[in-house]
């Protein structure tokens, strides 16, 4: 899923959820449910997310499944 996906990025270069949410403009409780999967990333965060986790829209996507 596109929140755990979301979540190794992010510990993979040892940010925390509040640092991850400062960069890209949003609260610490919404990363928390991003990573859960219980609230999805709209296509004008998608490039925020990248930005900040040093990575490509591509990289985030590599891996995860549609099939919700």
């Amino acid at each position: 899923m596109l929140g755990q996906r979301i979540a190794d990025l992010r510990q993979k270069i040892q940010l925390s959820q509040e640092d991850l949410a400062e960069k890209v403009g949003l609260t610490q409780s919404l990363i928390s449910r991003i990573e859960r999967d219980s609230r999805k990333i709209s296509a004008t965060e998608l490039p925020k997310f990248a930005t900040a986790l040093e990575v490509s829209i591509e990289d985030i996507l590599i891996g995860v499944d549609d099939g919700e």
